[in-house]
């Protein structure tokens, strides 16, 4: 999912980007001499520990499907903020409805960052941005937000999405910041839930036996073992891109990832990254609808749409501000699929803050967003 100086990942020529932008950071190595450190994982990690005790899916509520009940945010250029800065942000979503923030990930390698944003005991990041994690947790407890923890993400994910060493290790170093918050923030009151922020799709993920690698090297590696550190419900969100997968073969590829030990199961749009028409967008949910509920009979999670109100002339950067016009048939796509049962948008911060680096266009689409909830 995501941005912040708003580059994509390019993923081939077609397959340029998921929901995800990405960028650079504050304090971050020499892009011109990365210090990546080869990461030491801890020696005796348990490989695939059952989980205990198994947490009950998110309980949607009415509003849930009305208007959108969260955002995700990534913490570029945001590692130093102060509280102050955090109640502002957040107190802002929550006038708007929002339950719900969803941290894309609390630690990030590519080139020139190699970072978390808690004091992290890990070996395998160089740069710790300490305070920015127990700002945002204890700003969310005053406004009422809860907060979803997205892990570590290596951007080389996009050229090692089937080698199943590197999955394996990934998840290991996920694991290891996951031990850390739940150390530190484990029992905070704000902390209800963990994001993988890998983005699976089926062009990737194109025969059952790369999904089952997948699922079983990396997915059910991690959340098996943050199921046995805590009773959070664990998410991640998949993509596609129309040029690529057929209807047909998301649902096959959602059913086969639904067999992952998860509760949560979101699905890019698409919308502004251009993976897909507006007059095609029903037909690729409805497809993802059959895939957990039918064609996957036992998946006991929860469907959620993650809606992109971004956009651009080509699907790639710059982005902005989407028009609220577009964003309503978005949403009301999203509502009109029985079984999705929130809507969180990427993202808040970029295309719909007051403080936003888009602001004319930001202003516009939510002060256009505000009349439409106020009339709901």
């Amino acid at each position: 999912m995501k941005k912040l100086v708003l580059f994509l990942t390019i993923f081939g020529a077609l397959l340029s980007v998921s929901c995800s932008k990405s960028n650079s950071d504050e304090p971050t190595p020499n892009p011109n001499n990365p210090i990546v450190p080869t990461p030491q994982p801890n020696p005796n990690p348990q490989p695939n520990p059952q989980p205990n005790p198994q947490p009950n899916p998110p309980t949607p509520s009415p509003s849930d499907k009305k208007i959108l009940t969260g955002t995700f945010i990534q913490l570029f250029n945001k590692g130093d903020w102060s509280e102050a800065q955090w109640d502002n942000f957040l107190g802002e979503i929550k006038d708007l409805g929002m339950n719900t923030l969803i941290v894309q990930y609390i630690g990030y390698i590519n080139p020139s960052n190699n970072l978390t944003w808690f004091d992290s005991n890990n070996n395998f990041t160089t740069t710790k941005i300490k305070p920015t994690l127990q700002r945002i947790l204890a700003s969310a407890q005053r406004k009422g937000i809860e907060v979803h923890i997205g892990l570590l993400f290596d951007e080389s994910y996009w050229q090692h999405q089937t080698d199943a060493s590197w999955l394996q290790t990934q998840a290991n170093y996920c694991i290891a910041i996951a031990e850390d918050i739940q150390r530190q923030f484990g029992t905070h009151p704000a902390f209800k839930g963990w994001y993988i922020p890998h983005e699976p799709e089926p062009y990737a993920y194109n025969t059952d036996d790369k999904i089952a690698l997948f699922r079983e090297k990396f997915i059910d590696r991690i959340s098996n073992r943050l199921h046995q550190l805590n009773n959070k419900p664990v998410s991640i969100a998949a993509f596609w891109n129309s040029a690529l997968s057929s209807p047909e073969q998301l649902q096959h590829f959602m059913a086969e990832l639904a067999k992952s030990n998860l509760e949560i199961i979101m699905l890019q749009d698409g919308v502004g990254a251009q993976h897909v028409t507006l007059n095609r967008l029903a037909e690729y949910y409805q497809a993802a609808e059959r895939a957990l509920f039918q064609e996957n009979k036992n998946y006991k999670g929860v469907f959620w749409s993650d809606l992109e109100t971004f956009a651009s002339p080509n699907g790639q950067v710059p982005f902005h501000p989407a028009t609220f016009d577009r964003v309503k048939q978005q949403l009301s796509t999203a509502f009109s699929i029985p079984k999705v049962t929130k809507v969180v948008s990427f993202a808040y911060f970029d295309d719909m803050y007051t403080q936003s680096p888009n602001k004319a266009q930001a202003d516009a689409l939510r002060e256009a967003y505000k009349q439409y909830i106020k009339n709901k």
